[in-house]
């Protein structure tokens, strides 16, 4: 380098401009993905509406506790409905979706079983447990055509 060439020192105003560019840009897909997820969220938070065409044999349907939550809800379809297994969508218990889910026909209920793990209870000796088994289960049982049925279950201890 001799003394006769220009030296610069920092970032010419054309490197500012694509820097402030970019910059630009990133603010601007920031803003969409936030957008995006913001309705994401809104979407998966909206209150689905109730079965008009099936309830919930409470008779029949049953949760236990032991390490993990695991009820059988047997749905009912109303007179004039028929039942399929394949109008089952998902099933959440205390709001949690469930890990598994099994859906049969019983005649011409359905039949949905479905389980959670539970938090493992840390139990010591000299002060005893520090959760407790739930002692019912909310559970909703989601549809194909956007509906819901859902039951409040009492559970028992044990699997």
């Amino acid at each position: 380098m001799s003394l006769d060439e220009p030296t610069m020192i920092g970032d010419t105003p054309e490197d500012r401009a694509r820097a402030a560019q970019r910059g630009k840009r990133i603010r601007i897909a920031a803003a969409v993905v936030v957008v995006i997820l913001a309705v994401g969220i809104a979407i998966a938070l909206l209150p689905t509406a109730p079965s008009k065409t099936f309830t919930v044999d409470s008779a029949n349907s049953r949760c236990s506790a032991g390490g993990s939550l695991s009820c059988t809800v047997v749905l009912d379809p109303k007179p004039g409905q028929t039942a399929t297994v394949s109008l089952v969508k998902s099933v959440q218990l205390n709001g949690t979706l469930a890990t598994t889910t099994n859906v049969k026909m019983a005649g011409n209920d359905i039949q949905v079983m479905a389980s959670v793990l539970l938090v493992p209870m840390h139990c010591l000796p000299d002060i005893g447990c520090s959760l407790a088994p739930p002692r019912e289960a909310q559970v909703v049982v989601f549809l194909t055509d956007g509906t819901t049925v859902s039951a409040l279950l009492g559970v028992t201890n044990g699997e």
